[in-house]
C-alpha cells in the first residue's frame, strides 16, 4: 500500500514531469508544480529540496524507462543469431519508436535540453544519454554492411526524427499536422525510419 508521502512524491514528480516537459526547466517554478501537484511549495521543497534536485529526480526516471527499453532491444540483438541480426536492429527500432509514442514527455525533455534548457545542469548527457547510446551503436556497427557507415550519425538521425515526429508531427497535403496520434502517418513514418535505417546501414535484404 502506498504511503502518504510515497503517494506525495510521486505526485510531485508527475507534475514537474508534465511542467519541464511543456514548459522546460528555466521557465517553470516550484510554485507551479506544487499547484499542480496539489500541494504547498513548502511540500513540494521538503521532498525534493531545490527545484534542481527536483529536476535531476524527474530526469533520472525519465532515463530508467528509456534505459530499460534501448538496454532490453540491443540485448535481444546480442544474442540474436546471424540470420535474425537484421530483424533485431529492425525491432530496436519499432520499439524506439513506440516507447517515444507513449512516453512523448521523455523526449519533450530532452529537447528542452538540447535547445539549451537547464544549461547548469551539465551532467546529465555524459551520465545518461552518452552511455546509452554508445552501448546501442557498438552493438549495431556489426550489422552493418556498408563499409564506410557512420552508425553513430544514422542512430542519432533516428532519435532526431523519432523525436520531431512524436513532438510535432509532420505536415500532410492539406498543410495539416499529423503525429503518433494518427494512424496513416504513423505507418509512413515508422516504414520510413525501417528504410532509412536499413539502407544507410546497408542491411542484408529489405526492410520489413
Amino acid at each position: 500500500m502506498t504511503s502518504v508521502k510515497g503517494g506525495e512524491r510521486e505526485r510531485i514528480l508527475n507534475a514537474a514531469t508534465k511542467l519541464f516537459a511543456a514548459l522546460g526547466y528555466d521557465a517553470t517554478d516550484i510554485g507551479q508544480i506544487a499547484e499542480t501537484a496539489g500541494l504547498s511549495a513548502k511540500a513540494v521543497s521538503s521532498h525534493f529540496g531545490a527545484k534542481r534536485d527536483l529536476y535531476i529526480a524527474v530526469m533520472e526516471r525519465a532515463h530508467t524507462l528509456h534505459a530499460a527499453v534501448v538496454k532490453e532491444r540491443i540485448r535481444d540483438l546480442q544474442v540474436a543469431p546471424p540470420e535474425d541480426k537484421v530483424a533485431a536492429v529492425h525491432r530496436f527500432i519499432d520499439a524506439y519508436i513506440d516507447f517515444a509514442a507513449e512516453h512523448p514527455e521523455v523526449p519533450s525533455l530532452w529537447m528542452h535540453r538540447w535547445l539549451s534548457d537547464a544549461s547548469d545542469v551539465s551532467s546529465l548527457e555524459a551520465q545518461y544519454v552518452q552511455p546509452l547510446a554508445e552501448f546501442a551503436i557498438e552493438n549495431i556497427i556489426p550489422a552493418s554492411n556498408v563499409e564506410h557507415a557512420d552508425v553513430h550519425y544514422t542512430i542519432n538521425s533516428m532519435i532526431w526524427c523519432v523525436h520531431g515526429f512524436v513532438l510535432s508531427g509532420v505536415f500532410d497535403a492539406a498543410a495539416q499536422r499529423r503525429g503518433p496520434d494518427d494512424p496513416r502517418a504513423m505507418r509512413r513514418f515508422r516504414a520510413h525510419m525501417h528504410q532509412m535505417i536499413h539502407r544507410t546501414l546497408g542491411l542484408p535484404g529489405s526492410p520489413p
